[in-house]
This record gives C-alpha cells, sequence and structure tokens, in this order.
C-alpha cells in the first residue's frame, strides 16, 4: 500500500494524493508539483516564478526504500534547498549554516526547507531564514 500526501494538490495538472514524491515551492505560500510537473517545470499562478526553489520531500514507503537497512530520517527529505539561493544538497546542519552566515540579513519570504519536511506540517512563510534557524532550529538543533 503507498502513502500518499493527503490534501495536497499538485498546481500543475491538479492530481490529488501525490505518490512517492512531492515538489513543495519554498517562496508561494502553497504551491505543490507532483514529480512529473516538476520535471516539465510547469508553472500555473500568478505568484509563482520558474526562479522559485523546490523542496523534494518523500513519501513514507519511498523513505523505507531509498533507507532500507539504514535508520530512516524523520523529516521528509534528506538532502535540502536554501530557500533563498535555490542551491541544494544540503544536510539539515549544512543548511542552517549555509543560510547563517549567507542570508543572515536576507528579508525574503521564503518557506522553511526543514520545517515543510516534518510529515503533516503545515509550514509558514518566514520573513528572515537566518533568523528563523537560529531561533527555531539552531545549529545544535539541526544536528540531533
Amino acid at each position: 500500500m503507498s502513502a500518499v500526501y493527503w490534501n495536497v494538490i499538485c498546481d500543475g495538472c491538479n492530481r490529488i494524493n501525490l505518490p512517492k514524491y512531492r515538489f513543495k515551492c519554498l517562496r508561494c505560500v502553497s504551491y505543490d508539483l507532483c514529480e512529473e510537473c516538476h520535471e516539465k517545470k510547469i508553472i500555473t499562478g500568478a505568484e509563482h516564478r520558474a526562479s522559485h526553489p523546490f523542496q523534494c520531500l518523500m513519501d513514507i514507503p519511498t523513505k523505507e526504500l531509498m533507507f532500507a537497512g539504514e535508520p530512516i530520517p524523520t523529516l521528509d527529505a534528506d538532502s535540502f534547498t536554501c530557500p533563498v539561493c535555490g542551491e541544494h544538497g544540503h544536510s539539515a546542519s549544512e543548511l542552517v549554516d549555509h543560510s547563517v552566515i549567507h542570508h543572515k540579513d536576507d528579508n525574503t519570504r521564503v518557506n522553511c526547507p526543514l520545517c515543510v519536511a516534518v510529515h503533516g506540517a503545515d509550514p509558514q512563510l518566514v520573513d528572515n531564514i537566518g533568523a528563523h534557524f537560529c531561533d527555531v532550529h539552531g545549529p545544535r538543533r539541526a544536528r540531533q
């Protein structure tokens, strides 16, 4: 039985209950794409732009398959994308360090990739990702 992201509709094709991978825009309040629409770089809506970075999220069966025999992470992602510059491939602690060093004074409204990777969470946009990481995730918390 495949797990799905309930109550998530692909903004590209209107598909519901996305299996395996979900791509969450890190700049829009609520913009998600299925794997197919993300690969095709589908853009819909007045707010979303092609330059917006996405966070790839995995459902539970996909995580179990990917991490077969290894400890499965509690977050729904194994690498993270910077919501400000779009640089990807960070671990949680690397993302915190990167954001605090490079974007501490940036006031771009973004979704926190660590918050969106909490299964079932409903994260809100934050005004300063560097401050958010220091306040909520902090370097020590992200390494746990």
